[in-house]
């Protein structure tokens, strides 16, 4: 099996429960019947906004006492991302974007602080300009590790998404290869479950700011929400993705993974939420305290570059970027053509179909309606 499978795999686990489980929980906590909450479910589902039965219950709208009703009306279902997003967005800037080779290239040809691809791993016929070495197999893999010892890497497809697949080398002889969270295994075993299956590219690791390395185990990165407007940029949402444990990569799905929610004007951290059957939000962080109210370093520089790379990016009008911030300022990690409706509204605890919202979205064509029928259920 694959990184990139296993990780589908681990990420569908962690996304998906019974409709049993979910409905017998939201009763449980709601005090009403089972019955009672799937009439109220199904009101949801059929909204213009969609929400499913796994966001029902994770958001929390299953307890009607939380929210009022504009509140929880807010909230979009990530079943919609898609369609909103190409409806919304100059789909032939796509492959700018999620191809992460090209999307450097660009960010960086703008003046963009990106982190540095120092190899390529690609067995096919395709030539990246200005991305280092190109490594096609385990030999050259060898070869490449031999010759920086010591040196740590992370690797990652270079059209993927949501971290399926990616990891970090800790350490590499003659014989084997070493990455956090797996046994060491040969270099033909290792290009067996990476460089046959997909191009990857792979950067020296990058660590955070000092004032972040006592709240994340592994590169954290802020996730700003981009819509290009005719009057220019608007970042409604922002959030920052804590790795925990031994995850090596800060996608929310990934168990322990904090989520932050972030004033936009300010960085001042707002919540720390985890992930569960239903979102958790905790007074600060679990481990060491000091994270909630906290002011990100650098946030003026997050707020420039991010702008930088938006509209760098501006035919993709609703678009995301990933920032990580080091000892020497924020670097733009990842730009996203679109980026998921989950992970704002997950940390933020409130819905993003607010009013300014709904404006852009609908400005672009996009028609909200409720839907006729949940058939079949």
């Amino acid at each position: 099996m694959s990184l990139a499978t296993l990780d589908e795999t681990n990420y569908t686990a962690a996304r998906d429960s019974s409709t049993q489980d979910l409905l017998v929980y939201a009763a449980k906590k709601s005090g009403r019947s089972v019955l009672q909450v799937l009439r109220d479910y199904r009101q949801m589902a059929k909204s213009e906004t969609r929400i499913n039965l796994v966001e029902y219950v994770r958001f929390g709208l299953y307890d009607q006492a939380r929210f009022q009703a504009q509140e929880r009306a807010a909230f979009l279902s990530n079943d919609l991302h898609w369609p909103i997003a190409n409806k919304v967005n100059n789909r032939g800037w796509y492959s700018a974007a999620e191809d992460k080779s090209v999307a450097t290239t660009l960010l960086s040809a703008a003046g963009v602080p990106v982190p540095e691809i120092v190899a390529v791993l690609d067995s096919s016929q395709r030539i990246y300009p200005g991305d280092g070495e190109r490594i096609t197999s385990a030999d050259e893999l060898r070869a490449f590790l031999l010759a920086r010892p010591g040196q740590q890497f992370f690797g990652k497809i270079n059209d993927g998404m949501v971290s399926f697949g990616a990891f970090r080398i800790e350490r590499a002889d003659a014989e084997m290869i070493s990455c956090s969270g797996h046994d060491p295994m040969s270099y033909e075993d290792f290009a067996a479950q990476t460089l046959a299956q997909n191009a990857y590219i792979l950067q020296p690791v990058i660590e955070n700011h000092s004032a972040l390395k006592p709240f994340a185990s592994a590169l954290a990165t802020i996730r700003m929400v981009n819509l290009i407007t005719d009057d220019g940029l608007r970042v409604p949402m922002a959030a920052i993705k804590l790795p925990q444990g031994d995850n090596i990569a800060d996608a929310f799905w990934r168990p322990g993974n904090l989520a932050c929610a972030i004033d936009v004007e300010t960085g001042r951290i707002r919540t720390v939420a985890r992930r569960g059957i239903e979102v958790e939000f905790l007074e600060d962080h679990p481990d060491q305290a000091g994270l909630m109210g906290m002011i990100l370093p650098f946030w003026s520089e997050v707020l420039e570059i991010n702008e930088r790379a938006a509209r760098s990016f501006a035919p993709i009008r609703y678009q995301s970027t990933d920032i990580a911030i080091t000892e020497t300022g924020p670097v733009v990690v990842e730009i996203n053509a679109g980026g998921g409706f989950d992970l704002p509204q997950y940390s933020n605890g409130k819905g993003m179909l607010t009013p300014e919202v709904r404006a852009f979205f609908e400005s672009c064509g996009v028609e909200f309606k409720p839907k006729k029928s949940l058939l079949p259920f």
